[in-house]
């Protein structure tokens, strides 16, 4: 209770006056009372808006105060009244709260998140009972709250309904940055104005916010994306992240302006505009180089104090929207939580928005002067490290776990050296041997080791795809054996083109190594196979291993066991590319991965088998279980089993080839046949009494 809870002093960088250099000093903080939560700050990162108050230009802008409003904090004390949140839990600060009560009427809209329960007080610097939780210790001088969140502070205190729980899982230096400018960018796009695929966009201002709406109006499926920015060191950035035309406004022809020069690449205009700038003129512009007819533009960037926005009103009339957003429509509480899941599973990234990273309240300053440089996106500045939740085993940091059929489906993390990225790879353990692995015992609970059977997933799956749909558990739990669900290509480290199509980049890494540039960095499939499955022996108990797939993962079995002699003890595949080489969905990948589709050929099934067969090696290879629908739209164009069977029958490889009447490509095939590639692995690993 309040009564039993203390003041506590930390360090905060406190703004005493626009312009000044923040003061890095000792402050008091009260302990929360009715409705409050007291949070540790463990990660912040500066958002242009602290800067824009600090600079003096925010018309509210109080001082003294403590800025910041972009963090991830643990919660250290909770008031009276507080039910959603409790010691530990890991929130992050929302400007926009969210109190869910039945009388509002803003929460319980889908058109909006402006949520005003506490606006009047956050807006005069105090909490939602007039007064403030912040004195000076030096001068007993009260401080403002800013924002209603204040995490330029070790510590600070919050309005429950201004707490969004995440998992505690998620890195907060990371995921801070959904607070607010990231986070604000996607939901203009996605919330706001609803891009649509096929759409054209705009962005006007490339810092962090505009970046997000690239990235976002990329996702959205928007078939032009076109840049602006006076400085043109952001273009790589940008194109990046999808933009597909960037324009600076300085290197314009004389005479001709961005309005007129959007015009010209559009004939009648954007469809979405976009302005993340802040300034009137530029919210102009963008409104003018909106569609005649259907254009809609969105004002992001805040304006300076009693800055107005005009324009003739012809340009409503000839059928022209210009609207706002405020943190992208989200609401905090229910959606923050949301974008973080989508984080940790790689659908959504936010590496390449932070240029800086500093350690120490005491390098707030320095944030600050990096974001005044004009090349920092984002500054995170780590206050003190996030509790432990990685497990010291190998490296690998447990996501999360489950109990499934009497075993354990575990979803771990871990940073790949041959990615070079953060990887995320999915396992169960049957319970014959729920103590191996990390978590449990850490001891392998079976002389040789656990049979496993190693499955690769298909173009535009993640590990979670099988996991969630493929139903192996259930008959891997009886026969005691393994599944190891690595996934489909790195994610997290963007590169040009990589979400522009689902069967090339994120999502299609073909299980091979990448030699063509830019892909030759991180698309190294092969050797992530080769660096985890050491990784999961020494750290799960893993013993003998077959592999087996679907479609790009099941062309990923048959060439991988084909390549690593001894690696696998079997081999099977579903409904698998066999022939890449000679299949739209194979060539584009040997093209753009490996430069040629000859290249390709050396991870190609059906090349293998023949080169075998010609050294007359092929009765030595691995019996191969392949299935097929016969009901696969894919079957002849994209798979040809009829060239897999030739192959083999050439090499005299044994083959075991099925048709199944009606079935598709889907995982109710995979399901279907799942139990019978599992008993296939399992005989020949030992695992059948």
């Amino acid at each position: 209770e309040t009564q039993k809870m203390e003041p506590i002093t930390c360090r905060a960088a406190v703004a005493w006056g626009p312009k000044l250099p923040l003061s890095i000093e000792d402050v008091i903080v009260d302990p929360p009372k009715a409705g409050e939560v007291r949070v540790r700050v463990i990660a912040n990162a500066l958002c242009h808006t602290d800067i824009y108050t600090l600079d003096g230009h925010d018309p509210e802008g109080l001082f003294p105060c403590i800025l910041g409003h972009e963090a991830g904090a643990v919660v250290i004390d909770v008031g009276p009244g507080v039910t959603s949140l409790n010691v530990g839990d890991h929130v992050i600060p929302a400007y926009t709260p969210e109190c869910r009560e039945a009388c509002c009427i803003f929460c319980a809209s889908p058109k909006t998140n402006l949520c005003p329960k506490i606006r009047s007080t956050q807006g005069r610097g105090v909490m939602p009972d007039g007064t403030s939780r912040f004195r000076s210790k030096k001068t007993g001088e009260t401080i403002y709250h800013f924002m209603g969140c204040s995490t330029f502070s070790e510590v600070t205190v919050l309005a429950e309904i201004s707490c969004a729980k995440i998992s505690k899982e998620a890195p907060l230096e990371k995921v801070c940055l959904l607070g607010c400018g990231i986070a604000t960018g996607w939901g203009a796009v996605w919330n706001t104005c609803k891009v649509e695929a096929g759409a054209s966009v705009a962005v006007f201002g490339l810092g962090a916010v505009g970046l997000a709406v690239v990235q976002a109006a990329q996702i959205a499926g928007a078939r032009a994306i076109y840049a602006i920015d006076m400085n043109s060191g952001k273009f790589d950035a940008a194109r990046a992240l999808g933009a597909t035309d960037c324009i600076n406004p300085s290197e314009l022809p004389e005479g001709q302006s961005t309005v007129q020069a959007l015009v010209a690449k559009t004939t009648w205009g954007v469809d979405y505009t976009f302005d993340c700038t802040g300034n009137t003129q530029v919210m102009r512009s963008a409104l003018e180089a909106s569609h005649r007819g259907w254009g809609v533009s969105c004002v992001i960037g805040v304006a300076a104090a009693g800055h107005e926005i005009s324009t003739r009103p012809f340009q409503l009339v000839t059928g022209r929207t210009w609207k706002g957003t405020a943190f992208g429509g989200w609401k905090s509480r229910s959606h923050i939580p949301q974008l973080v899941s989508r984080v940790m599973r790689g659908e959504l990234s936010l590496e390449p928005f932070i240029t800086h990273t500093l350690d120490g309240i005491d390098a707030t300053n320095a944030a600050v002067e990096a974001l005044h440089s004009g090349s920092c996106l984002r500054a995170v500045v780590r206050y003190t490290p996030q509790p432990a939740s990685e497990i010291a085993s190998g490296g690998l940091r447990l996501i999360s776990e489950v109990a499934l059929h009497g075993g354990r489906q575990l979803k771990f993390a871990h940073a790949s050296s041959a990615c070079g990225c953060e990887m995320t790879f999915s396992c169960f353990l049957p319970p014959q041997h729920t103590t191996a692995g990390p978590g449990s015992s850490r001891a392998p609970s079976l002389e040789g080791g656990i049979p496993t059977l190693l499955w690769l997933s298909g173009l535009t799956c993640t590990d979670d795809n099988a996991v969630q749909k493929a139903g192996f558990q259930a008959i891997a739990a009886r026969l005691g054996v393994a599944v190891l669900y690595p996934d489909t290509s790195p994610r997290g480290v963007p590169l040009p083109g990589d979400t522009a199509s689902w069967d090339f980049g994120q999502g299609a890494g073909f299980y091979l190594d990448a030699t063509a540039e830019p892909w030759s960095k991180h698309y190294r499939m092969e050797s992530y196979l080769l660096e985890l499955l050491p990784l999961a022996r020494a750290n799960l108990g893993l013993g003998k291993v077959g592999v087996s797939g679907h479609s790009m993962g099941g062309h990923g079995a048959l060439t991988l066991a084909l390549k690593h002699a001894g690696l696998f003890t079997s081999v099977s595949a579903v409904a698998p590319i066999c022939n890449p080489s000679e299949c739209l969905w194979g060539r584009k990948a040997f093209e753009g991965y490996l430069g040629s589709i000859e290249a390709g050929k050396a991870h190609d099934a059906c090349c293998l088998i023949r080169a075998a067969g010609e050294q007359g090696k092929g009765a030595s290879l691995p019996p191969l279980l392949c299935d097929f629908g016969s009901a696969d739209k894919f079957m002849v164009e994209q798979l040809q089993p009829a060239a897999l069977k030739e192959a083999c029958s050439a090499a005299n490889a044994q083959l075991t080839l099925r048709y199944h009447a009606g079935c598709d490509h889907s995982y109710f095939f995979v399901a279907t046949v799942a139990e019978e590639h599992l008993l296939w692995h399992a005989k020949a690993m030992g695992a059948l009494l």
